[in-house]
């Protein structure tokens, strides 16, 4: 008499175990398949908003994360540690800053740079500017890890 459906499921997976508990290869119709293209590069999370500046001073706590010479922002969702460039849409200027602190105060902004970053930006005498953010990978937080919904 054969055996119940289910225990011949049980036979096949007592089997499946044993050949890969002894370390033999499998039946060619079970081997994965690689695949042979590379995946496709994903383009990094951007954004277009409005960006204001503040003045960071030199013994924070945000200058001392990032470190003496490098430029910074904040921003509320962001990992701290994320690179970022920003683009100013008036005039095509581009800065990467380092998001170190937290607090924009007000809704319609998505980052506070640096006053050296808005410099840059040429920014200082309008106070805000729409801009484009794009999140840049980087050793310590990378764009893989945020996605765009976390803007």
């Amino acid at each position: 008499m054969p055996l119940p459906p289910n225990n011949r499921r049980r036979g096949w997976l007592r089997l499946g175990v044993a050949i890969l508990s002894l370390g033999l290869p499998l039946p060619s119709s079970a081997q994965m398949v690689n695949p042979t293209k590379p995946p496709a590069l994903k383009k990094p999370a951007t954004i277009e908003g409005t960006a204001m500046w503040y003045r960071v001073p030199p013994n924070s706590l945000a200058k001392r994360r990032a470190g003496k010479d490098e430029l910074t922002a904040a921003h509320n969702r962001l990992p701290l540690g994320t690179r970022v460039r920003v683009t100013h849409l008036g005039n095509g200027r581009s800065v990467v800053v380092r998001i170190t602190d937290r607090g924009i105060t007000t809704r319609h902004a998505v980052i506070d740079l640096c006053q050296e970053a808005a410099a840059k930006l040429d920014m200082i005498h309008e106070g805000s500017a729409r801009v484009r953010l794009e999140i840049l990978p980087d050793d310590k937080a990378t764009a893989s890890k945020t996605k765009a919904a976390a803007w």
